[in-house]
């Protein structure tokens, strides 16, 4: 009899919902409200539970690690190498490098007058003297016009006739004391005490205003690209971010950089290495369902309440995952000094059978666990964890600039939208409520011949995105920011419409973006100001740009060479 015995295992159980009592609801399936406790022991045994394996739970794990410090930063892909310590979040030096801050009227304005605040030492009519020379010689001046704009910026304009003749500006007095500017009139003790504020002041402004390193930001592919380098038992490891989008840098941006000349040359700084031996715990999470049958569940477990239809398949791959395997986690904890690129050397286990079990890195094929991938191969590298010296807690603002890039299938272009740029107030202005210049649109003709349209006008933060080969020969194409041409009404061209913000270089000419990086769906790359303390307590500050999925395609309207019916109707 016993030759005949079988068993069945059963990998998931689906309910049956029948149409009484609740009407076919899924929770009363669910419930398992039984009156006989024999069907629990049967249930028991229909999902194995009483099969033996011979398994034994972790009673004790050892944990060997060995860490390097993340001691070299290089921004972009070929630049200069630079030391880097736990003392600046990475997230600084990759978001705030590049040329020097932008200078509002507003930053101006109070870098100028805590220059003149900090004359404390002289009397209040020499420092009154000094004030009315500084502002006559490094003025605020304006906000900057825009090309074929009327008045872009009446909020900036105001705020500097408010503050003319109160405040110099900021940036040209640092210049100009750089220089050796003094004013006139001051006595020997008097330009002494000058001097020291004067050097204290420019102390201050070049590390408030000077960017730590070059920058990251790669414009033809409108994201970040950096790498950070490290010296780990002999060998030199150089993790690569190739499309960093901004915000919180994860070690899942960075890949295994194995190609020749890529080295960075990191000095060797070798942690001791370091061994914890502790009690695994389960790794659990609020809601997660009982691994046992008759044990009852709080009432966080609750089924029924997961939204997944038909198609959401990554979701139910996602719960089926949490339900059958859920119970099969362990956690050891162990602490670890960030700033660091570490590797498991050593992982045994002990099990409540007395057995020592070791263990190795998750591996199966191309499947990998916190591994950085390699950036040649695609294949996950070796099993390293880099715990980098990154912010905690940042502050953001609102976007002070955002630039939708989108195409459109119709004109045969792509477009950069320019929804706001940075005023010279410091906050966000909208560019679509700028009034343009143009003259208005030909009206057609009361009666008689038909009348003629060159081109529809666009509004002035659109700027083109023009097609054009990638190299000569190429059939592959990128993006070439361009203008659209303006008109006067008897057919004369007039000044052209530019960028404006900084996401776009005016400056830059000409200024590409590869073809791949503005898919159908578009993107959005903003300008976020970002503040956050550093390691040591010193308070930072910078403008961090993001991109993020964009709002589709769009359609500007743009069309040349148009009929215009007369009023009257067809003669």
């Amino acid at each position: 009899m016993a030759g005949n015995l079988t068993s069945a295992q059963y990998h998931r159980l689906e309910p049956v919902v029948r149409a009484t009592g609740s009407g076919g609801q899924l929770n009363e399936a669910l419930e398992a409200g039984v009156a006989d406790p024999l069907f629990l022991l049967a249930r028991q045994w229909q999902l194995a539970e009483f099969a033996g394996e011979d398994d034994g739970s972790p009673v004790s794990a050892r944990l060997e690690v060995t860490g390097a410090a993340v001691n070299r930063f290089r921004p972009g892909d070929d630049g200069t190498p630079l030391p880097l310590g736990d003392a600046v979040p990475l997230e600084y030096l990759v978001e705030a490098g590049g040329p020097p801050p932008e200078l509002t009227l507003r930053d101006a304005a109070r870098a100028g007058l805590r220059f003149l605040s900090g004359l404390g030492a002289l009397s209040a009519q020499v420092r009154a003297h000094i004030a009315r020379a500084a502002v006559a010689r490094f003025p605020l001046g304006s906000p900057p016009a825009v090309e074929g704009v009327r008045d872009p910026d009446p909020a900036g304009r105001a705020l500097a006739a408010a503050l003319a003749v109160r405040a110099p500006h900021g940036g040209a007095l640092a210049e100009g004391l750089a220089a050796g500017w003094h004013p006139d009139g001051l006595t020997a003790d008097q330009t002494a005490a000058f001097d020291r504020a004067a050097t204290r002041w420019q102390s201050w402004f070049t590390t408030e205003h000077t960017a730590p390193a070059r920058s990251s930001w790669v414009s033809e592919r409108l994201e970040h690209r950096f790498s950070v380098g490290a010296r780990l038992g002999g060998e030199q490891l150089v993790l690569t971010a190739p499309e960093y989008p901004g915000g919180r840098i994860e070690p899942y941006h960075l890949d295994l950089d194995t190609r020749p000349g890529r080295s960075l040359d990191a000095p060797a700084s070798a942690d001791p290495p370091v061994t914890v031996t502790t009690l695994p715990t389960r790794a659990t999470y609020p809601g997660m369902p009982a691994d046992r049958w008759w044990e009852f569940e709080d009432t966080t477990v609750n089924l029924p309440a997961i939204d997944a239809g038909p198609p959401d398949l990554a979701r139910l791959l996602v719960v089926e995952y949490a339900n059958v395997y859920g119970s099969d986690h362990w956690i050891v904890p162990i602490d670890l000094p960030v700033g660091r690129v570490y590797r498991v050397t050593g992982f045994t286990v002990v099990d409540t059978f007395g057995e020592t079990v070791p263990l190795g890195p998750a591996d199966d094929g191309g499947w990998s666990v916190f591994r950085p991938a390699d950036i040649i191969t695609g294949k996950p590298g070796p099993p390293l964890l880099p715990l980098l010296a990154t912010v905690a807690d940042p502050i953001e603002g609102a976007a002070v600039e955002e630039v939708v890039f989108a195409r459109d299938e119709l004109a045969n272009l792509g477009w950069a939208v320019e929804r706001t740029v940075r005023g010279a107030t410091g906050r966000a202005r909208p560019r679509c409520d700028e009034i343009p210049d143009d003259d208005p649109p030909p009206q057609a003709p009361g009666t008689g011949a038909l009348g003629y349209r060159l081109m529809t006008t666009v509004p002035p933060h659109w700027i083109p995105l023009v097609p054009v080969p990638l190299r000569e020969g190429s059939t592959a194409i990128r993006f070439r920011r361009g203008q659209v041409p303006r008109f006067t009404a008897d057919g004369h061209p007039r000044p052209q419409v530019a960028a404006v913000g900084r996401i776009l270089e005016p400056a830059t000419k000409p200024w590409y973006v590869h073809d791949e990086e503005v898919p159908r769906s578009g993107l959005t790359v903003s300008r976020t100001p970002v503040a956050a303390r550093g390691p040591d307590g010193a308070v930072l500050h910078w403008t961090g740009r993001r991109a993020r999925p964009g709002l589709g395609e769009l359609s500007s309207g743009l069309a040349f060479d148009a009929a215009l019916p007369s009023q009257g109707g067809t003669p």
